[in-house]
């Protein structure tokens, strides 16, 4: 049995080198490049679908447009703690789990490595996988947020279980986007759905102006 003195070191010195490979990773993708989002915009292909989004950390405002042969066919938009779906023309709110999972993209993957984001979470424990790659386990406001990262500090998957749902995304495909190294090819696993997402742009930091969150005209 191990002396309660020598496990709480342990513990701790499992602490601290969790948070300095986090904060090895951070650098590695973007460092201050990365810290300083504030905004985002992406364009993506999901499994043969036009996916736009737009992303304004400070403002807790998450949207995600899906088009089709050039036609806005839904809309999700958390605002907050709050959010509405729009579908086939009609409007409704967004149900809470799902405003729990969209706000918990703050602070997965790319963006749980901004230092902002990893100042409130708790780091827990690393574990050594394959390769040489560890996984690190954080937690905020009772949310887990595992971040899996190479032996180049370079973030290879992440995964998050937000109310009571756990998904895993493997990651591929770095590219430098305004000092940013971001994954542009992305395979999610929530449950037996897998859904294949291929990011075709990025805009770091773009004005966003205040009608794109409005709701779909005649709304």
């Amino acid at each position: 049995m191990n002396e309660p003195g020598k496990t709480i070191k342990r513990k701790l010195t499992d602490h601290h080198d969790a948070k300095t490979l986090l904060l090895k990773a951070n650098l590695a993708h973007g460092g201050h490049a990365l810290d300083i989002i504030k905004t985002m915009r992406y364009s993506a292909v999901i499994m043969g679908v036009k996916a736009i989004s737009y992303t304004d950390i400070y403002d807790n405002k998450l949207r995600i447009e899906l088009w089709e042969n050039g036609q806005l066919v839904s809309v999700e938009q958390m605002d907050g703690n709050d959010g509405w779906r729009w579908l086939q023309g009609k409007k409704a709110p967004m149900p809470p789990n799902r405003v729990a999972e969209m706000k918990s993209t703050f602070y997965s993957g790319l963006l749980g490595l901004r230092k902002p984001a990893l100042n409130q979470m708790q780091v827990l424990n690393m574990q050594k996988l394959k390769n040489n790659t560890y996984s690190v386990l954080c937690r905020l406001d009772g949310n887990d947020y595992i971040f899996a990262i190479n032996s180049q500090n370079q973030l290879v998957a992440e995964a998050n279980k937000t109310a009571g749902r756990t998904s895993v995304s493997a990651l591929f495909d770095l590219r430098a986007i305004q000092g940013i190294i971001i994954p542009f090819k992305e395979v999610v696993t929530t449950g037996f759905k897998k859904l294949v997402i291929e990011y075709d742009d990025f805009e770091i930091n773009p004005g966003i102006d205040n009608s794109t969150w409005d709701s779909p005209a005649g709304v």
